[in-house]
């Protein structure tokens, strides 16, 4: 009898239904990264905006050791009444009691146009403080460039969106846009449209991932990202570094605009390749083909070809969506008319299994009989007891009887498992060590 009958079978193909599991209609890998690392901040809250009328063009000139220190968040800055702060650079800062905390730099300079400096990817910024919670909270992805040593260089334009950071607003006219209305209605007066980033990304990398902290080991090819630039949707589906989480090099290089290569996966489906640095990837990394795509990636599939349903793989970012329909597995194992199995390529099953597996009405050679219970990633076999002339009495599990036992098979019985499955013993009855049939323990 095989000593080690259907080891770990339970788990043998696709795990939650391949991709399915865990990302139901939504796209597997979430939203695109957001600039989250831009100073815009969003829009400017209620508090920030100032009627256009009463906001000053520059800081006063002030010594700001007289004004109220902004600790302990920032011991660099101190309270400038809101009256005093110009809207632009409001925008850019935290509030504090009856104000905003201005960088101390800033409140010596009156407001001027902090010193110009090349940011990421060689772009122009401008030199601002730590103490501006943007640049604080993104001060390690930030080049410290020309500026000075409690300062970071803040890019001019948000390399994730395209669109105005608001750093270089600073010490330039006030933008009516961070204003309300003349009438005080509370809408905004003016502003202009942005420029949507293009997608797939086109030109230098908006984040080059080299820059960052590798993950290593089975995330080679992704790079450790602080969490707060990833959006929720993503997070939980990355696995964890010491600094953030691990997200796959294209996706930071691109800041979430790309299209993933189109490849043959499981069954010649349509699929893309994907990052092996995803923890679903990873998990069934040995079922799925390499095909052409990239090393550290495997070819994920369109859609589940158990049930049809969209995996998800083929609806990040701009991807247009398959292409092609959905490739099912074809049904096995016929019995009073139902199918109790599925015929899964040979390539898509571990070694040591595959001669468990019959071939029936599948195509010899290339595919196998796999039992649906081994493709429910919550099948549970049933205990069970049974007696041979063979082996007498014994006790093991319900597996399928579309499983090819073998040898082994003369000394299974039904016992009280029902007509669709075998009670296979947990423990070998002539050498006694465990079969290690799933379920046993």
């Amino acid at each position: 009898m095989n000593s080690k009958l259907m080891c770990g079978v339970s788990g043998l193909i696709f795990a939650g239904g391949l991709l399915i599991a865990g990302c139901g209609p939504t796209d597997l890998m979430g939203t695109p990264l957001e600039g989250r690392y831009s100073l815009d901040g969003g829009p400017a809250t209620t508090q920030q905006k100032t009627n256009c009328n009463s906001t000053p063009a520059t800081l006063p000139d002030v010594d700001p050791s007289t004004l109220p220190a902004c600790g302990p968040a920032c011991d660099g800055a101190h309270c400038v009444p809101s009256a005093d702060v110009p809207g632009n650079v409001q925008t850019q800062l935290a509030a504090c009691s009856g104000g905003f905390c201005v960088p101390d730099a800033l409140v010596k300079s009156k407001g001027a146009k902090p010193p110009s400096c090349k940011s990421m990817n060689n772009a122009d910024g401008v030199c601002l403080s730590v103490c501006v919670p943007q640049v604080a909270m993104y001060k390690d992805l930030l080049p410290q460039s020309s500026c000075g040593g409690g300062e970071r260089c803040a890019p001019c334009v948000n390399p994730l969106t395209n669109t105005n950071s608001g750093a270089c607003d600073i010490g330039a006219p006030v933008d009516t846009s961070q204003c309300t209305s003349q009438n005080g209605d509370g809408k905004d007066g003016g502003g202009g449209g942005a420029s949507a980033p293009t997608c797939p990304h086109q030109g230098p990398p908006v984040l080059d991932p080299s820059s960052l902290p590798a993950c290593g080991g089975a995330s080679s090819g992704a790079h450790c990202l602080d969490s707060k630039l990833v959006p929720p949707a993503l997070s939980s589906q990355l696995a964890t570094c010491p600094t953030g989480l691990c997200v796959p090099d294209k996706l930071i290089a691109s800041g979430g605009q790309f299209i993933p290569k189109t490849c043959a996966s499981v069954d010649s489906a349509e699929g893309r390749c994907m990052s092996a640095a995803l923890p679903q990837i990873a998990a069934q990394s040995a079922m799925l083909p390499q095909a052409d795509c990239d090393t550290g990636e495997k070819c994920a599939p369109c859609y589940d070809p158990l049930s049809g349903k969209a995996t998800g793989a083929c609806k990040i970012s701009c991807d247009p969506g398959p292409q092609k329909p959905a490739v099912l597995f074809a049904q096995c194992c016929q019995s009073k008319g139902a199918s109790k199995g599925r015929c899964v390529p040979t390539t898509s099953v571990p070694a040591a299994e595959q001669k468990q597996l019959a071939v029936d009405t599948c195509t010899k050679g290339t595919e196998s009989c796999v039992p649906n219970d081994f493709l429910d990633p919550s099948f549970k076999p049933q205990k069970c007891s049974a007696s041979n002339l063979l082996t007498g009495a014994y006790t093991g599990v319900c597996l399928s009887n579309c499983l090819n036992f073998g040898f082994a098979g003369i000394a299974i019985a039904q016992g009280n498992c029902d007509g669709d499955h075998e009670c296979a013993p947990c423990t070998n009855p002539i050498t006694g060590a465990p079969t290690g049939a799933p379920g046993c323990t």
